[in-house]
Protein backbone atom coordinates (compact mmCIF):
# COMPACT_ATOMS: atom_id res chain seq x y z
CA UNK A 1 0.00 0.00 0.00
CA UNK A 2 2.81 2.35 0.83
CA UNK A 3 4.30 1.14 -2.51
CA UNK A 4 1.05 1.94 -4.43
CA UNK A 5 0.58 5.20 -2.56
CA UNK A 6 3.74 6.84 -3.13
CA UNK A 7 3.44 6.21 -7.01
CA UNK A 8 0.97 7.64 -7.71
CA UNK A 9 0.92 10.71 -5.21
CA UNK A 10 4.64 10.86 -7.04
CA UNK A 11 2.79 10.84 -10.30
CA UNK A 12 0.16 13.82 -9.41
CA UNK A 13 2.76 15.86 -8.31
CA UNK A 14 4.80 15.61 -11.47
CA UNK A 15 1.39 17.19 -13.24
CA UNK A 16 1.03 20.10 -11.11
CA UNK A 17 3.54 23.38 -11.63
CA UNK A 18 5.21 24.97 -8.74
CA UNK A 19 2.57 27.34 -7.36
CA UNK A 20 -0.06 24.05 -7.23
CA UNK A 21 2.68 22.22 -5.92
CA UNK A 22 2.55 25.02 -3.02
CA UNK A 23 -1.23 24.98 -2.80
CA UNK A 24 -0.40 21.07 -2.68
CA UNK A 25 1.44 21.14 0.32
CA UNK A 26 -0.59 23.97 2.16
CA UNK A 27 -3.48 21.31 1.79
CA UNK A 28 -1.73 19.01 3.63
CA UNK A 29 -1.54 21.28 6.60
CA UNK A 30 1.04 18.33 8.07
CA UNK A 31 3.49 20.56 9.86
CA UNK A 32 7.43 17.78 10.42
CA UNK A 33 10.57 19.70 10.86
CA UNK A 34 13.08 17.01 12.03
CA UNK A 35 12.91 15.93 15.38
CA UNK A 36 10.52 18.90 16.60
CA UNK A 37 11.12 21.17 19.57
CA UNK A 38 13.44 18.43 21.05
CA UNK A 39 16.68 19.68 19.22
CA UNK A 40 18.36 23.68 19.38
CA UNK A 41 20.44 24.13 16.75
CA UNK A 42 23.22 24.18 18.85
CA UNK A 43 23.26 20.69 19.09
CA UNK A 44 22.88 19.96 15.39
CA UNK A 45 26.32 19.46 13.64
CA UNK A 46 26.92 22.44 10.79
CA UNK A 47 26.70 19.76 8.07
CA UNK A 48 23.07 18.72 9.02
CA UNK A 49 21.72 21.98 9.56
CA UNK A 50 18.36 20.72 7.81
CA UNK A 51 16.97 19.22 10.99
CA UNK A 52 17.43 22.77 13.15
CA UNK A 53 14.13 23.44 10.70
CA UNK A 54 12.48 22.80 14.14
CA UNK A 55 9.51 25.18 15.84
CA UNK A 56 12.11 26.99 18.26
CA UNK A 57 12.16 25.97 22.00
CA UNK A 58 11.47 29.04 24.33
CA UNK A 59 14.75 30.81 23.92
CA UNK A 60 15.29 29.74 28.45
CA UNK A 61 14.14 26.14 27.81
CA UNK A 62 17.52 24.18 27.57
CA UNK A 63 16.55 20.89 26.07
CA UNK A 64 19.46 18.00 26.58
CA UNK A 65 19.19 14.72 24.83
CA UNK A 66 20.78 11.71 25.99
CA UNK A 67 24.77 11.14 24.90
CA UNK A 68 25.11 8.95 21.83
CA UNK A 69 26.48 5.58 22.54
CA UNK A 70 28.96 6.18 19.48
CA UNK A 71 30.92 8.78 17.76
CA UNK A 72 30.47 8.85 14.05
CA UNK A 73 32.01 10.33 11.52
CA UNK A 74 29.74 11.90 8.53
CA UNK A 75 26.82 13.95 7.23
CA UNK A 76 24.72 10.72 7.38
CA UNK A 77 26.02 9.32 10.80
CA UNK A 78 25.09 12.79 12.45
CA UNK A 79 21.72 12.67 11.01
CA UNK A 80 21.25 9.08 12.54
CA UNK A 81 22.84 9.91 16.03
CA UNK A 82 20.15 13.56 16.14
CA UNK A 83 17.30 10.47 15.47
CA UNK A 84 18.95 8.31 17.77
CA UNK A 85 18.97 10.76 20.68
CA UNK A 86 15.44 11.49 20.08
CA UNK A 87 14.23 8.17 19.63
CA UNK A 88 15.53 7.56 22.93
CA UNK A 89 14.34 10.46 24.33
CA UNK A 90 10.43 9.13 23.65
CA UNK A 91 11.60 5.36 24.06
CA UNK A 92 11.22 4.37 20.66
CA UNK A 93 14.64 2.84 19.61
CA UNK A 94 13.64 -0.14 18.21
CA UNK A 95 10.28 0.93 16.53
CA UNK A 96 12.55 3.84 14.55
CA UNK A 97 15.15 1.31 13.49
CA UNK A 98 12.62 -0.74 12.18
CA UNK A 99 10.71 2.30 10.34
CA UNK A 100 14.17 3.26 8.28
CA UNK A 101 15.11 0.21 7.62
CA UNK A 102 11.21 0.12 5.84
CA UNK A 103 11.60 3.62 3.97
CA UNK A 104 15.51 2.12 2.76
CA UNK A 105 13.61 -1.14 1.42
CA UNK A 106 10.70 1.20 -0.11
CA UNK A 107 13.54 3.83 -1.90
CA UNK A 108 15.38 0.66 -3.01
CA UNK A 109 12.31 -0.84 -4.55
CA UNK A 110 10.35 1.32 -5.76
CA UNK A 111 11.42 3.10 -9.35
CA UNK A 112 9.03 6.09 -8.61
CA UNK A 113 10.03 6.84 -5.07
CA UNK A 114 13.75 6.36 -5.93
CA UNK A 115 14.00 8.56 -8.41
CA UNK A 116 12.39 11.28 -5.89
CA UNK A 117 15.28 10.42 -3.35
CA UNK A 118 17.80 10.89 -6.36
CA UNK A 119 16.77 13.47 -8.93
CA UNK A 120 18.03 17.01 -7.62
CA UNK A 121 15.56 18.67 -10.51
CA UNK A 122 12.59 17.49 -8.56
CA UNK A 123 11.71 20.90 -7.15
CA UNK A 124 11.76 20.75 -2.77
CA UNK A 125 8.11 21.64 -2.72
CA UNK A 126 7.16 18.88 -4.16
CA UNK A 127 9.41 16.37 -2.82
CA UNK A 128 8.34 17.58 0.49
CA UNK A 129 4.68 17.10 -0.08
CA UNK A 130 4.35 13.51 -1.34
CA UNK A 131 6.76 12.58 1.82
CA UNK A 132 4.38 14.22 4.20
CA UNK A 133 1.51 12.38 2.28
CA UNK A 134 3.08 9.35 2.59
CA UNK A 135 3.96 9.39 6.28
CA UNK A 136 0.81 12.05 7.07
CA UNK A 137 -1.53 8.44 6.96
CA UNK A 138 1.41 6.18 8.36
CA UNK A 139 1.45 4.76 11.60
CA UNK A 140 5.02 5.69 11.88
CA UNK A 141 6.34 7.28 14.79
CA UNK A 142 6.84 11.20 14.96
CA UNK A 143 10.83 10.69 14.91
CA UNK A 144 10.40 8.93 11.87
CA UNK A 145 7.99 11.58 10.44
CA UNK A 146 10.17 14.06 11.07
CA UNK A 147 13.34 12.97 10.39
CA UNK A 148 12.20 11.92 6.33
CA UNK A 149 9.88 15.07 5.75
CA UNK A 150 13.43 17.18 6.73
CA UNK A 151 15.42 14.78 4.98
CA UNK A 152 12.99 15.53 1.69
CA UNK A 153 13.40 19.32 2.07
CA UNK A 154 17.12 19.55 2.11
CA UNK A 155 17.20 16.45 -0.75
CA UNK A 156 19.26 14.18 1.38
CA UNK A 157 16.54 11.17 0.90
CA UNK A 158 19.24 9.27 -1.32
CA UNK A 159 21.01 9.31 2.17
CA UNK A 160 18.63 7.12 4.16
CA UNK A 161 21.25 3.93 3.66
CA UNK A 162 23.51 5.59 5.43
CA UNK A 163 21.36 6.84 7.56
CA UNK A 164 20.40 3.25 8.43
CA UNK A 165 24.04 1.81 8.90
CA UNK A 166 24.88 4.01 10.91
CA UNK A 167 21.76 3.84 13.21
CA UNK A 168 21.83 0.53 13.33
CA UNK A 169 25.95 0.51 14.50
CA UNK A 170 24.65 3.42 17.47
CA UNK A 171 22.00 0.61 18.32
CA UNK A 172 24.60 -2.55 18.52
CA UNK A 173 26.89 0.15 20.99
CA UNK A 174 24.17 1.37 22.94
CA UNK A 175 22.80 -2.79 23.51
CA UNK A 176 26.85 -3.72 24.00
CA UNK A 177 25.59 -6.87 21.69
CA UNK A 178 27.41 -8.67 19.09
CA UNK A 179 25.26 -10.72 16.33
CA UNK A 180 26.99 -13.68 14.80
CA UNK A 181 25.71 -16.62 12.74
CA UNK A 182 27.66 -19.90 12.75
CA UNK A 183 27.41 -21.89 9.18
CA UNK A 184 28.80 -25.22 9.54
CA UNK A 185 27.70 -28.00 7.64
CA UNK A 186 26.06 -30.57 10.00
CA UNK A 187 24.57 -29.90 13.35
CA UNK A 188 27.09 -29.15 16.00
CA UNK A 189 26.76 -31.21 19.17
CA UNK A 190 27.41 -29.20 22.55
CA UNK A 191 31.68 -29.84 23.27
CA UNK A 192 31.67 -28.11 19.14
CA UNK A 193 29.05 -25.40 19.84
CA UNK A 194 31.25 -24.13 22.94
CA UNK A 195 34.35 -24.56 21.13
CA UNK A 196 33.35 -21.93 17.71
CA UNK A 197 31.49 -19.73 20.55
CA UNK A 198 34.81 -19.10 21.79
CA UNK A 199 36.73 -18.39 18.49
CA UNK A 200 34.15 -15.95 17.92
CA UNK A 201 34.26 -14.27 21.21
CA UNK A 202 37.64 -13.19 20.34
CA UNK A 203 36.22 -11.18 17.81
CA UNK A 204 34.17 -9.45 20.54
CA UNK A 205 34.91 -5.95 21.77
CA UNK A 206 35.67 -5.79 25.82
CA UNK A 207 32.74 -5.05 27.25
CA UNK A 208 30.26 -6.54 24.19
CA UNK A 209 27.44 -9.77 24.47
CA UNK A 210 27.99 -12.48 21.76
CA UNK A 211 24.38 -13.15 20.26
CA UNK A 212 24.80 -16.28 18.25
CA UNK A 213 23.14 -18.29 15.98
CA UNK A 214 23.11 -21.37 14.06
CA UNK A 215 22.62 -22.12 10.27
CA UNK A 216 23.30 -25.23 8.59
CA UNK A 217 24.66 -25.03 4.96
CA UNK A 218 26.00 -28.52 3.27
CA UNK A 219 27.89 -26.63 0.56
CA UNK A 220 30.55 -25.75 3.21
CA UNK A 221 31.53 -29.50 3.26
CA UNK A 222 32.90 -29.29 6.34
CA UNK A 223 34.40 -26.27 8.69
CA UNK A 224 32.75 -23.23 9.37
CA UNK A 225 31.70 -19.79 8.75
CA UNK A 226 30.93 -16.49 11.22
CA UNK A 227 29.18 -14.11 9.84
CA UNK A 228 29.18 -11.01 11.74
CA UNK A 229 27.39 -7.88 11.08
CA UNK A 230 31.09 -6.34 9.39
CA UNK A 231 32.78 -8.93 8.50
CA UNK A 232 33.04 -12.93 7.41
CA UNK A 233 35.42 -15.37 8.96
CA UNK A 234 35.73 -18.18 6.26
CA UNK A 235 36.98 -21.76 7.65
CA UNK A 236 35.15 -23.59 6.02
CA UNK A 237 36.57 -27.06 3.98
CA UNK A 238 34.72 -25.57 0.44
CA UNK A 239 37.42 -22.20 1.18
CA UNK A 240 40.16 -23.98 1.65
CA UNK A 241 39.75 -26.00 -1.29
CA UNK A 242 38.88 -23.05 -3.71
CA UNK A 243 41.91 -21.59 -1.93
CA UNK A 244 43.87 -24.70 -3.33
CA UNK A 245 42.37 -24.73 -6.41
CA UNK A 246 43.52 -21.23 -7.34
CA UNK A 247 46.86 -21.92 -6.47
CA UNK A 248 47.31 -24.90 -8.47
CA UNK A 249 45.83 -22.92 -11.17
CA UNK A 250 47.83 -20.08 -10.82
CA UNK A 251 51.46 -22.20 -10.92
CA UNK A 252 50.32 -24.15 -13.78
CA UNK A 253 49.51 -20.62 -15.58
CA UNK A 254 53.40 -19.92 -14.48
CA UNK A 255 55.15 -23.10 -15.75
CA UNK A 256 53.20 -22.40 -19.14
Amino acid sequence: MLARAATLLIRHAEAVQAPAAVHFVSALAVSSPLLGPLVTPASIPSQSRMMSAAAAPSPTAEIKLPTAPLQLPGTSASIATLAWQCAFKENVLDKVQDEIHQMAEVIRTLPELRRLATDPFVPTVVRKAIVESIMKDSKATEVTKRLFVSMAEENCLAAVFEVAAAFDDLQLADKKEVYVTIVTAAPLDKMEKIELRKQAEAFVPPGFKLVSKEKLDKKLLGGFILEFEDRLVDMSKAKKIEEYNNMVARLEADLL
